[in-house]
């Protein structure tokens, strides 16, 4: 019974693909908390998830592209299987992000520094577009996926405030140069956690829909159709 099999396998990795991504909300959210906190006990343990996070992912790799081999002609099947490719290799960089940030706090160099207030609204919203992306992975809503990724646009507002910010603040002499690159380096870390969320969503509503969407300058387009060759 190859659809039977197929259906007990794919159901098997939705469960883990679910899974991971809960795993790597918890390495982030510990990750910005390490790193806000001054917690390097935590932060070695962020560190130490990372082992398990690429172990999951191999995993499920190695059990996903089998699943295209059953001969499966759903369209729905099919999209489904390549989701989970697709998001698994975004959650492992996802946590890769959170691996960075982490190591930011383990750094010797690093002192006690004020964080412009934007930092901490920002951290808090990728978390909370993770979430939501996970959310919407588990439930296969669409339209949650879609409110993600209209909020990218304010993820990347606050990551201008901030480098610019520290910008000022070498400017005056109220911070090293060196602080700035490791602010610099988190920012743009928590920016692409949030690149990852909106790459999954998009998956999330392609899956769901059939359907298309991009970002261009005006922002993200509605979903649609796929263009013919």
């Amino acid at each position: 019974m190859p659809d039977q099999e197929f259906k007990t396998r794919l159901e098997e990795l939705q469960g883990e693909i679910i899974a991971q991504g809960d795993r790597v909300l918890m390495q982030a959210t510990r990750a910005v908390d390490c790193y806000f906190d001054h917690d390097t006990d935590l932060a070695s343990a962020v560190v130490a998830s990372e082992a398990e996070v690429d172990r999951v992912d191999v995993e499920i790799e190695r059990r996903s592209i089998p699943l295209l081999a059953l001969g499966q002609t759903d369209e729905y099947a099919i999209r489904s299987v390549l989701t989970i490719v697709k998001v698994n290799n975004e959650f492992e960089r996802i946590g890769d992000n959170a691996t960075t940030i982490a190591e930011a706090t383990l750094d010797p160099r690093r002192q006690g520094s004020r964080l412009a207030d934007t930092y901490r609204v920002m951290a808090n919203s990728v978390l909370g577009m993770l979430r939501d992306t996970n959310r919407s992975l588990a439930k296969g809503d669409a339209d949650l996926a879609r409110r993600v990724l209209a909020f990218d646009d304010t993820v990347e507002r606050f990551k201008e405030e901030i480098l610019l910010d520290a910008q000022r603040r070498v400017a005056e002499g109220d911070l090293a140069v060196d602080g700035a690159f490791r602010i610099i380096a988190v920012t743009k870390c928590l920016e692409r956690i949030a690149d990852h969320c909106t790459n999954i969503c998009e998956q999330v509503i392609y899956l769901e829909t059939g359907k298309i969407v991009r970002h261009d300058a005006q922002g993200w387009t509605e979903p649609a159709e796929p263009d013919a060759d």
